[in-house]
């Protein structure tokens, strides 16, 4: 996105990028079409028991995704019958059976167990033939990805592009994370904006990654992969391959922060929270972004300790064991913080969304919003497909 004299003209209301912020009809446009890419639901370590179930948002649509006997089946929380919902609630366990009229359906969705069926309707459930509307799911690792069918025809791994090898590397093995959730005052794309944005650091977190000032152009290193982008710092042209080759391999631990965005709505970012004795304790982030409204946006946080690089003896184990739970209660406190400051800037800028100009002034520092920008359009124009392409920028770039 190229800066220009069209930043200072906003009579007319808000850009088109911004309309969906404030216009309840763009928002809904905008939430359909999306809908239909792979977009993370959630983990399915944390539905492990037969009928656990889970509801996220879709396309702004409410779904559920349950554990059957055949595997993970993800539908519209909506009954065929009068399009009550089926479940109520984030979580829970039973099977799926409205609490309307008592309608059940089985693990492909179909309706066979309607109440006084040939009493109240002169036909047997198999001859009504009521079905609800599956979502199509894939898993790279642990984490479920789905969409609803029929614009976007690409697998999972080519939407993730070199991601999938990271994802399938730190997403795998998520059974009891860390978490926590807000509801945010602020459109999904602020959220994911402000994720992208190294500018900001100085301003919003003072005392944490802007303690030390703006970021030198030296270790500006990012990354633009089908939809998706990184920062990688101090890397290279061939740091985003060489990364997901050693995560290929399970071979690969961090040594410097890395944080990805994966479009629409999923930041993954590797920490390392402290020194200690010895040891370095690695956390990898995840942050889901589900969206609500034109200005409201649901955030979960889910935090995981990363695997120590060396071995350990009998007293390193030891010491490990009684430091962990205090490193993960400290990760927390510092995520909740540093999200928490993200979250108040994103929603004094929800607040004048409706006066958004046409063009942003993107710093070298904010080009990872540039391209999220430019991807959503294309999106916004149907063009869901993955463009195969890799582009890099460093911040001693021209």
């Amino acid at each position: 996105m190229q800066p220009g004299p069209a930043d200072l003209d906003n009579a007319a209301g808000p850009a088109e990028w911004a309309r969906a912020m404030t216009d309840p009809a763009a928002f809904a446009a905008e939430q359909e079409q999306l809908g239909h890419v792979w977009t993370f639901l959630g983990v399915a370590g944390e539905i492990p028991v037969l009928n656990d179930w889970f509801t996220a948002t879709l396309g702004g649509r409410s779904i559920f995704v349950q554990r059957f006997e055949s595997g993970l089946r993800a539908y519209e929380n909506r009954c065929a019958h009068r399009f009550y919902p089926l479940r109520i609630g984030k979580t829970g366990n039973g099977p799926v059976v409205c609490g309307f009229h008592h309608w059940r359906y089985n693990a492909e969705g179909r309706a066979l167990g309607i109440p006084k069926c040939i009493e109240m309707y002169g036909r047997t459930p198999r001859d009504i033939d009521a079905r609800l509307l599956e979502v199509e799911l894939a898993q790279c690792g642990d984490l479920i990805f789905g969409r609803f069918p029929g614009r976007q025809h690409c697998s999972l791994a080519e939407w993730l592009g070199p991601g999938h090898d990271v994802l399938s590397r730190f997403g795998t093995g998520i059974a009891r994370p860390d978490s926590f959730s807000r509801e945010v005052d602020a459109h999904w794309k602020l959220l994911m904006n402000i994720s992208l944005d190294d500018y900001h650091i100085v301003a919003v977190h003072p005392t944490s990654f802007g303690k030390a000032g703006y970021l030198p152009p030296d270790i500006i290193h990012y990354a633009h992969f089908n939809t998706h982008s990184a920062y990688l710092p101090g890397g290279s042209p061939g740091t985003l391959e060489a990364v997901a080759a050693a995560c290929r391999e399970g071979t690969y631990l961090p040594e410097r922060y890395r944080i990805f965005q994966f479009f629409p709505g999923l930041i993954v970012a590797l920490i390392k929270a402290m020194d200690y004795m010895g040891d370095s304790y690695w956390f990898v982030l995840f942050q889901h972004l589900e969206p609500i409204g034109p200005g409201r946006t649901r955030s979960t946080t889910r935090t995981v300790p990363l695997p120590f690089r060396r071995k350990a003896g009998r007293v390193r184990t030891t010491i490990r064991a009684m430091t962990m739970p205090w490193m993960r209660l400290g990760f927390r406190i510092n995520a909740v913080r540093i999200h928490g400051e993200d979250n108040a800037a994103c929603e004094q800028l929800q607040r004048i969304a409706s006066q958004a100009g046409a063009q942003p002034i993107l710093s070298r520092q904010e080009a990872r919003v540039g391209w999220f920008e430019a991807d959503y359009a294309r999106l916004m124009a149907g063009q869901l497909e993955p463009t195969g392409r890799i582009e890099t920028f460093s911040g001693l770039d021209g």
